[in-house]
């Protein structure tokens, strides 16, 4: 079944379950950019519970589409963020597998464009959990599909999940309890190569 996506930093859980449960997938890169969408913020498990990780940008006009959001470096916000997930997921059983992998981009790798950026992390979180990714975007902007799932709903945090979640043990469960639909980096850096499986079941 097709589907259409939202472009997201480090998305939610319920992106890659999404993703699983079709297999013609395409990004929306026409729509217009909106504040506290997880275009570009995403949301881990941080020692104080529910933590909101942000990528500057610059917005060039009123209504921008998502292809043409520039990020901003005029802050060290790669710095601030991977900091943020030593000190959320530093004691998580997988962290150290993974580190080696995704610490490069948050030290030298600085793209011009938000969807360059997101994409990159999305195909090194989907080779991690050995996903198949194949990079493919919306021609235009089109409001209501009719022969294609539509996900971009998920891009907005106060949006129903309408998907199947797993339950699994978060690092700082015991603190602030279970919080649903984090990034799916906090899966992945709690569950490791059974991330996938749990997204399945």
């Amino acid at each position: 079944m097709s589907a259409i996506l939202p472009i997201a930093y480090l998305p939610p859980i319920s992106h890659f379950v999404a993703m699983l449960a079709n297999t013609d997938i395409k990004w929306d890169i026409y729509e217009n950019y909106h504040k506290q969408y997880y275009y570009n913020r995403c949301v881990i498990y941080g020692p104080n519970g529910a933590q909101k990780l942000t990528i500057p940008i610059h917005k060039k006009f009123e209504k921008t589409p998502l292809k043409d959001i520039e990020i901003s470096y005029e802050m060290d916000w790669q710095k601030i963020h991977w900091r943020s997930f030593e000190a959320a997921y530093r004691r998580s059983p997988y962290f150290e597998y993974y580190e080696a992998e995704l610490s490069p981009l948050y030290l030298n790798y600085e793209p011009k464009g938000l969807v360059e950026w997101n994409m990159k992390m999305l195909e090194v979180v989907c080779k991690l959990m050995q996903m198949e990714l194949k990079p493919a975007f919306t021609p235009e902007y089109i409001k209501e599909y009719a022969d294609a799932k539509d996900f971009r709903g998920l891009a907005v945090p106060e949006e129903t999940v309408a998907t199947k979640e797993p339950k699994y043990t978060q690092v700082f469960e015991e603190k602030h309890g279970f919080i649903p639909d984090l990034s799916i980096i906090d899966l992945l850096f709690c569950e490791g190569p059974h991330a996938k499986e749990l997204l399945l079941n």
